[in-house]
Formats: structure tokens, sequence, C-alpha cells
């Protein structure tokens, strides 16, 4: 029965599991058979075995010798006292029938294992009841299981007819989980096979007895050896290996030995002596050599197996007199003393004077014993390695040794290695190479690097040098003596932190070149992507238990509170909202992406790197980096052919490259060390700024290094010392003065490195259009109080944002006093008819008649800005203006535009003519006089009419005049106000204009809201004109619309020869 036990606590529920089985008995023994083999009569041989109950239940047992065990006699009787109840001896009587009854039916209709398990488990139920009226009755007390005298008796008769007997342990109790040894004495006295079988029975009624059987020979021989299987271990060939051979007697006499070796192995195995006399009852020892010879697979191919190397031979000993020969075995395990190399020769190749090269071979041990090795006489250009050639082999194992060669000399190389074992045996290893000396040589095959933090840089300065060919010398395999021009190529590994410059060249011969090497430690991106999914592990186990925490205490709250049900309500709302918050959060931590996904710059990339960074400890990494050389410049004929490289003219550079953890990191801007201020406009100022923290356990003095003073970057803070842990920022500006790009590097020095950072950046020109053209902007005419309104377009065409502003010259504060808003100016000039001031009438209620918007802002690259702009007059007048200026934040302008309009109180007007006053008003407005009514109220009262001048200049060219042409305009302004209508226009007196030979086209018309009419005035000189003689006359040109105004036209008209 399998079941748990719940408990309630303070920190939570928690549950105890609870198995349940009866007690029971599990006995068993270690083996149910013994074999004590042969041996010789008199001699006593004690083996024994271990009983072992498994169970819980305690028994007592007993050892049975007779040959049948019936259902009866099967279990141990418990003899009854006669203090024992009635009640317990009717239950063991029941006990006892019932279980003779079940073994018979078992026994009588061969029952199945279940119905065998089924009885058993009825007995223990009937057993039960005994157990419970022992426990009932506590005075009486089981007497202990042993047999009476007469069957100890015959149980000891019967094993002691028996050269097998039992040990003095015979029966007894076994406990719960406890083992006991029984000892089985073999003691023959008659030669002959003994046997004997007995079982082991148990008082528990469930526990079936086990049957033991027992067997061994005894022999009649007065001369035995001591130890009939000599085992020699593992030897291996060639070797002398010992042992001694003890005979004993028993014999009353001396007797004669003689020891007999096959012919197979006479020439391995010798006994000495092969004949002696062992004495009455004594011993006789005699010396076994076993010299193993290389053709014992051959001799004794009956006795050796070449497979598993095992040497079993059956040795004798004739006894003088005695027909019965004694026989032992002698054993071993031979094996060979080999060592064997995975190559035959070795062949280094091709090998500069200036490097080494390394072979590697396999040096094997075929022996099944451990061999030291040592190689010795090793020449001076060649060194083995590891533990310079010494060392310890164990069986079948194969050691990797490298043969480094060094070639001093231009030559052939030809040698032997020589491999000596601990047995004293020669292994040869041929090998050979060729010394070459290549035409170019480096100052400096190895480099040093210091310890480098990351983000820093080391670098080293080497030479390589072009000298001059020594021609008497003799000519070296695989060299070119004569003096060219040399083309050489460096090969630095792809991926790596190793940058060398130049990494190709052409050097001439006596000619050297410098070499720069640089060491740039830097986080490897596979490592960095592999600890951003540790830092999403972590982050997920902080998550959880965080969630944990929180539930914890919630059910804590829960528990508290037990009596407010209103604020539980309510406080189970919150950790509903946040379960939802939760379960999307624990969604996002649950996906686990793959490495490749992990972009470089993300949130997780970079927390990773910063993570590596504060927890990068030292490492050390070499590098070798072979440098071409070609055997010369190309044909004249075809400078563009492909140059011939030797392989043998090849030369290496070895890096040694420690990195060490940096003491100083940036922190922001993703932990990149380059500030990229993108595309700024010319004449603009952009700041960026980025932090560094010292991340060592000492302080750090910090200082930086000069920037151009001509360029456009800039340092603008101050540097400081910084202890463990604080932080610093650096601001720097970009002020580009020309379209192009630029980059420079700061270097932020401390005691321990230099980090650099890389500022980049380019100046762009803005290039940014406007809508109008610029110059004059017209609004017309506007009903005053009203307003009109245009918008212009800016187009950004730059790759950069633009900003800008609008001016108006109205509201500036710097507006100029003199030019052509001066009076004099105006009054100096009033000939002119289109002089204009710049800033004209304004509003009486001082705000500005024409508004910009929006009046500064920001363009994006490719992007359109709306600016409109409304004028709106307060009061009639045609003298309204400004100047509006569109300016960028470089201070170059855009565009530059006058603005004008006129206002007038009546939906009809009339534009044109010539000035007749200055364009200058006052900004007070006009005093309104009331004037008396006279008459009725049906009278209407006349308004004077508005004097308008028109010149007319006819040409007089080429003997003909050419008739002078003016223009009007008349307009209806269309308004927002309902009760505004259209109008009508008209001339008075238009006949008597013709006999002055002006004419008027229209001389009347009407007006719809909205329209523009042109009235074209021409005048042709009539027959009898006088020359420099002017026309004059008035006409009045009268505009209908809300009201009526008349214009009391003044036409002057001459001709002029200019």
């Amino acid at each position: 029965m399998e079941g748990e036990v719940k408990f309630a606590s303070t920190v939570g529920p928690f549950s105890v599991p609870i198995k349940c089985s009866i007690k029971k008995c599990d006995l068993e023994v270690d083996s149910q058979f013994i074999d004590f083999g042969s041996h010789v009569v008199g001699q006593t041989v004690i083996q024994t075995i271990t009983l072992t109950n498994k169970g819980a239940l305690p028994t007592f047992f007993s050892l049975d010798t007779s040959t049948c065990v019936s259902p009866d006699n099967s279990h141990v009787q418990m003899p009854s006292q006669n203090s024992v109840n009635m009640c317990q001896d009717t239950s063991s009587k029941n006990t006892a029938s019932d279980h003779q009854k079940s073994s018979a039916l078992m026994e009588d209709k061969g029952l199945h294992p279940e119905e065998e398990s089924q009885e058993l488990f009825e007995a223990s139920q009937h057993e039960q009841p005994m157990s419970e009226a022992s426990a009932s009755c506590p005075d009486v007390v089981p007497e202990v299981c042993v047999l009476t005298d007469v069957e100890a008796q015959v149980v000891k008769s019967l094993s002691d007819c028996n050269d097998i007997s039992l040990g003095k342990v015979r029966q007894g109790e076994i406990g719960p989980f406890e083992s006991i040894k029984l000892e089985i004495v073999f003691s023959p006295a008659i030669p002959g096979e003994a046997k004997l079988d007995f079982h082991i029975k148990f008082s528990h009624l469930s526990s079936k007895p086990i049957p033991i059987k027992v067997r061994g020979i005894a022999v009649n021989s007065p001369v035995w050896v001591v130890q009939p299987s000599i085992d020699l271990k593992i030897c291996m060939f060639d070797c002398l290996y010992q042992d001694s051979i003890t005979v004993q007697s028993r014999a009353p006499t001396a007797l004669k030995l003689t020891f007999e070796v096959c012919q197979e192995m006479r020439k391995h195995i010798e006994i000495l002596p092969k004949t002696g006399f062992i004495q009455a009852q004594s011993s006789f020892n005699a010396q076994l050599k076993f010299l193993p010879r290389r053709s014992l697979s051959k001799d004794a191919k009956n006795f050796f197996d070449s497979d598993t190397e095992v040497l079993e031979v059956p040795m004798v000993v004739q006894v003088a007199g005695q027909v019965q020969l004694v026989h032992f075995t002698v054993q071993a395990i031979v094996t060979s003393s080999d060592l064997q190399f995975d190559q035959t020769e070795v062949d280094f190749g091709y090998c500069s004077i200036y490097q080494s090269v390394k072979s590697t071979v396999h040096l094997t041990n075929l022996s099944l014993l451990p061999q030291d090795f040592g190689f010795l006489g090793i020449p001076e250009f060649v060194d083995v390695q590891p533990n310079d050639g010494f060392g310890t082999l164990l069986p079948h194992e194969s050691l990797e040794i490298d043969l480094i060669f060094s070639a001093n000399k231009g030559k052939d190389y030809n040698f032997q290695l020589i491999c000596k074992s601990g047995m004293n045996r020669d292994f040869l290893l041929p090998c050979r190479a060729v010394g070459v000396q290549p035409p170019l040589e480096l100052s400096h095959s190895l480099v040093q690097f210091g310890a480098t933090a990351v983000g820093d840089h080391s670098t080293a300065i080497l030479h390589l040098i072009n000298r001059q060919t020594d021609h008497n010398q003799s000519k070296q395999p695989g060299a070119v003596t004569l003096e060219v021009p040399r083309l050489f190529s460096f090969i630095p590994p792809e991926d790596s932190d190793i940058s060398i410059t130049p990494t190709t060249g052409h050097l001439m011969p006596g000619k050297r070149c410098l070499i720069q090497v640089t060491f740039r430690p830097r986080l490897l991106e596979q490592d960095i992507k592999e600890e951003s999914l540790r830092v999403l592990h972590r982050a997920k186990l902080l998550y959880e238990k965080e969630l944990e925490r929180k539930r914890h205490a919630e059910q804590e709250a829960k528990k508290d509170i037990p009596g407010e049900p209103g604020k539980a309500k309510k406080a189970s709302v919150n950790p509903k909202n946040e379960k939802v918050s939760d379960d999307a959060t624990t969604d996002k931590l649950t996906e686990s992406p793959n490495s490749a996904d992990i972009q470089p710059g993300s949130q997780l990339y970079e927390e990773a790197r910063t993570s590596l960074l504060y927890s990068f400890t030292q490492h050390y990494r070499e590098y070798t980096i072979p440098c071409f050389i070609s055997d010369g410049d190309p044909p004249k004929e075809d400078r563009q052919a492909q140059q011939a490289w030797s392989p043998f003219n090849t030369l290496y550079l070895k890096l040694q490259c420690p990195a060490v953890q940096p003491p100083l990191v940036v922190i922001s801007n993703s932990g990149h060390n380059i500030i990229d201020f993108h595309q700024v406009a010319v004449g603009e100022k952009a700041l960026k700024s980025f932090t560094v923290q010292n991340i060592s356990k000492e302080s750090l003095d910090l200082r930086s290094s000069i920037l151009n003073i001509f360029g456009p970057f800039s340092l603008l803070n101050a540097l400081r010392s910084i202890r463990p842990g604080e932080k610093h920022i650096l601001v720097l500006a970009f002020s580009p003065t020309q379209e192009k790009k630029y980059c420079e590097t700061l270097e932020v020095h401390n005691q321990k490195m230099t980090l650099e950072m890389t500022l980049c950046g380019e100046g762009v020109v803005p290039a940014v259009t406007l809508s109008h053209q610029g110059g004059l902007l017209d609004f017309g005419y506007v009903l005053e109080n009203e307003s009109a309104s245009q918008v212009l377009k800016l187009q950004n065409n730059s790759a950069v944002s633009v900003d800008f502003k609008v001016l108006l010259a109205s509201l500036s504060p710097s507006r100029p006093q003199g030019g052509a808003d001066s009076v004099p100016f105006l009054l100096g000039s009033y000939t002119d008819s289109h002089i204009q001031p710049t800033v004209g009438t304004q509003n009486y209620s001082s705000l500005s008649v024409f508004s910009v918007v929006p009046i500064q802002g920001s363009i994006g690259p490719g992007q359109t800005q709306d600016i409109s702009i409304t004028f709106q007059p307060d009061h009639p007048s045609v003298n309204y203006s400004d100047r509006l200026t569109i300016e960028l934040k470089n201070k170059s302008k855009i565009c530059m535009m006058d603005l004008k309009g006129a206002a007038t109180s009546r939906n009809m007007y009339l534009f044109g003519g010539d000035l007749l006053k200055v364009p200058i008003e006052s900004l007070l407005p006009p005093l309104k006089t009331s004037h008396p009514q006279h008459g009725t109220e049906s009278e209407v009262v006349e308004k004077p009419s508005i004097p308008v001048l028109l010149k007319l200049r006819a040409r007089y060219s080429s003997g003909a005049i050419i008739p002078a042409v003016r223009e009007l305009q008349v307009g209806c302004i269309r308004s927002t106000q309902p009760s505004k209508k259209s109008g009508e226009f008209y001339w008075d007196d238009v006949a008597s204009l013709q006999q002055l030979g002006f004419s008027v086209d229209p001389s009347k018309g009407s007006m719809e809201i909205g329209d523009k009419r042109t009235i074209t005035v021409t005048w042709t000189p009539q027959s009898g004109y006088k020359p420099y003689e002017v026309m004059q006359t008035c006409v009045a040109l009268t505009l209908k619309g809300d009201e009526m105004t008349v214009y009391r036209i003044t036409l002057m008209a001459l001709v002029s020869t200019t």
C-alpha cells in the first residue's frame, strides 16, 4: 500500500510519502552448489556459504541432511510449553493442519505459482492469530527452535558418515536483514568421490527449504605439488623469469622426483634440478626458469594462443615407484616488447634557416606492460618533445612525439633518430630535410606583445630586408641567387585580432621595408551570442523566482486578512491584471532563440557583450603568419603576367598575444567605439556624448589626445580622475565647414590602456527649394477686417534634416531706418510711381498685417513643409507691404520676397494709375466729422469722388506715332459676408473722350463676385496735334456695388520722342 500524509505549515502545505508492506522473510544463499575439487586423503578443506535474510521478519533455521524432505517436516517445529494457553495450542494445530492440507493439495493437483501464492497468503492469515495470542500473553515466551537429542543424534550420524560434514553452526535464528556464514568441511579419508545433499529449513511457513549440494573428490597420492597452477603473470619475449616449485610428501620414506618438460617447450622452460630426492614427510623446492623466445608461437602452437598471447603448459613430476604422475600447470601471458612508429620515415621537406618545422609521429607500445623510452644522441638541429624525448608508455598506449627541425645551413639533411626502450632495445626512425635560405629576411621572426586590454591595441615594428646575395656561395635547393626585386605578401588569419601594414609590397635588392604589426584583442561574436543565451536563461530563472515570491506573498496576505472579504476581492483584481502581464513576459522569456537569431546591436547582444567585458579573464593566443616571396619581377614583355611564388621561400612570423580585461569601457553608444555624427549641414553644430566607466580596482587618471584645432571635431568638457566603479561623460561637437566627409581619432589615455574613439561625420550643404520664385507676392484687394492667405511649399532635397525660421521685416528688432523706408528718399524719388517702402502701412490695432505659420521648424530629408502667409488688414489702404525672409540654421537665406496688399471698405475697387501722394500713412485713424443733415431723409448725401491720375505717353519713331496704352483693373471682391453682391461699372461722357483721341474699352460692364476686368485706355493723337502739347481731360468712372463709388480720372497725354 502506498500513499502520502499531507501537512499544513506556515510556509505552505507539504506531504510525506508512505509505503507500507507486510513483514516477510526473504531468504537466499550465495551458492547452492559447492565443489571442493580434488584433494589428497588426509587434507582438510573448509568452504563457507552465506545465508542472508533480506526481509524484515526474523525466523529460525536448521540444517537437515535427510535426502527427502516431506511436507510434514519441511518446517522447523516449535515445541510448546506447559504455560501456553489452549488458544495457542488450538491455533497452532489449525495452522499445522491447514498448511499440511494446502501442501498436499499443491503436490496432488500441481497448483500454479498464482495459486501457490494465494495459499501462502492464507497460511499467513492463519499464522496471524497465533502472533496476536502471543502478544496478548506476554508471559509466554517461545522456546528456541532446537532439535531433540534423538533428532540431533540422527542428523549428526548422517553427516559424519561421509567425508563431507557440516560446521558448528547447524541451527539458530536469523534476524531481519542479517547474514550468517555456514561452514562445510571436507576431510577425505577414503579415495573416491564424496557427496552431501542437505536442506536449510525455516520456521516461517511461507519460506521454502533451500537445497544445497556438495561434491568433493579424494585422491590417494603421497606426493603432490603445493601450487598446482604456477602463474607467471605477464612476461616479455627474450626476458628471463623465475619461480619456485614446491613438492610436498607424506610418504614415510624418501622418494625420487623427476621433472619433465615437453619437447615443444624445452627451448623456453627449464627446471633445475631436473632430478631430486624428497625426504619422508618433507618438501622439495625446484627452480623454474622461463625465457620465452620469438619462436614460441611456432614451437608451441598447442600451448600458446597468438591472438590472446596466453600460454598454458601442462607439466609432469614422476615419482619413483608410483604409477600415478603428479601434474601441475605453468601459465603466463607472453607479450612483445616492441615500440612502433606510425611512420617509417619522416620527411621535413624544405625548411627555412629562419624557421623551424614540426612533424608529429605516434609512438605506440605494443606490449601489455608499461615501457620506458628515450631518444638518445639527438642532433643539435633537432628537438624532441615532450619532456625532451623521455617518457613512459602504458600498455597499448600511443603518444604524440613532436620532432622539431631547425636548419642551420642551406643543405640536404639525412639522419636517424634512436629511440631506446627500457628493455635496452633500439628503434630507429630515418629522417630527411632540405635547408633553404630565403631571399628575404625578417628582422624579428618572433613578436611577443605585452598584456593588451580588450579595446586597446599594441603595435610592433619590424623590418623585411632584401640582403645582397653572395654570388660565391653554392647554389641552394629552392633558392635563387640572382639579385632581383622581390614581391612579398603577408596572409594574416581571417577574423583575427591581427593586422599587418603593409600586407603586400615590392622590395628592391639591398633595401628594407618597415612592417607594422598591430594586435587588437576583441570579443568574438560567437562568444557574445553564447553569452546572450546564458543571460536570457539567468533572466528567466530570476523571473521565475520573483513570480514564486509574489505567489507566497499573496498567499500570506490572504491568510493575514481572513475577515475582510471586500478587501480581498479588490486585491484579487490586481493580481489578475498582473497575471496577464506576467504570462506575456513568461512567454517572451520562454522563447529560447537560436544563437544565429541574435543580431549585433540588439539589447540582448549588448548586455552579453558588457557581461563578457566585466567577467573577462586573461587569455593567451599564438599566431603564425606566412609571408610569401616571389621568385622575381614579371617579365618585361608582360607585366600583367602571374608572379611565380616558391613555397620554399616562405617566411613565417610568430606572434604571442596575451589579452587582459580592459580597465576602462564604454557603456553608452551600445558599447561601440565609433561616434558617428552622420550628416550635418555646413555651418551647424551637432553634439554627442559617450560615457566611460572604470571597472578596475584602481583609480584611473584620464587624459585625451589633441584633436585637430582646424578640424570640425572638438571636446567640450575636461577629463578627470575616476575611482573604481565611477563613470565620466565626454561631450563632443561636430561643426563642418565644407561639404565633405570627416574622420578623426580621439584617444582617451590612462595608466593601463588607451581607449580609441573614432569620430566621423559628413558636412552637407542643405538643398532647400521654395515653390515661389521670390520677388513680389501680391495679395491683391481684401475687404477690411477680412483676410486672404497663400501657401508656400518648402522642399528639402538634401539628405539631412534642415531647421528653418521665417522672418518678417515688420517684426525685426533691427528694422532698417534708411533706404526705401526714409521719407526723404521717398520724396526725392516721388517721380517714380513704383517706389514702395519695405514695411508699409500697419494696422491700427498694432497687430501685424501679415502673419506666417509656422515661423520655424525642421524639415526631414526629402520632405516638404507648408508655410501659410495671411494678409489681414483692419482699415482701407493700398500701401500695405512687408518683407519675408526664410533663413536656415546656418544663417543661409533660402529666399527673400516682398509682400503687398490693399484693403477697401467696398466690394468694388479700381486698381492702377499713377501716384498722387507719398506711400506713407499715419497710424492714426482719420478723424470722423459729423455733418448736419439738411433736407428730407430721402435725400442722398453725395460722397466725394476719388481722384486718379493716368498718364499716357505716345512715342514718335521713324515718322510714325505709336499710340499710348494704359490699363486699369476693376474688380469685385469675394467676401465671407453673405450680404455682399455683384457690381457694375461705367464711364461718363465717353464721347467727349473720343474727340480728344482717347478710347476706353470696355466703357461699361457687370462684375460677378471674385471677377477682375481690365479696362484699356488708348490715346491716339488727332490730326492737328501740336508737338509737346499735353492733352488733359477729366472723366468720371462709376463703380456700383454694395455702395456707389465715383473715381475722377484725370487723363494726361503727350508725345515723346525718347
